[in-house]
């Protein structure tokens, strides 16, 4: 009995989805999301970045026998992060398309 009216439910939720109040996109975040997307990969996001990776990357030279653990994990994060966020600007810059393509 609890099998059918879940499938039922469940027929229900797809045949008529107006009923659900179910939406076409969740658009009220579209605006806040974008701004941190511009933020991250703006000038701003990009110099962090490159003092971000170049931080992580002394740390990992000079103190590599006294790093360990969880903090070694976290400079790993760090500098993953930064280069996610210095990406669109490395292709940007070694992608550089002027002209046609054929």
């Amino acid at each position: 009995m609890r099998k059918t009216i879940l499938l039922a439910a469940l027929i229900a939720a797809c045949l008529l989805p107006e009923a659900a109040l179910a939406s076409n996109g969740i658009s009220e975040f579209n605006s806040p999301f974008e701004a941190v997307v511009g933020t991250i990969t703006g000038d701003v996001g990009r110099y962090f970045a490159i003092a971000a990776m170049a931080v992580c990357g002394v740390t990992f030279i000079f103190k590599r026998e006294e790093v360990s653990g969880a903090f070694k994990m976290l400079l790993g994060v760090v500098f993953g992060i930064s280069f996610i966020a210095f990406a669109a600007s490395i292709v940007d810059g070694v992608f550089v398309f002027t002209g046609a393509l054929v």
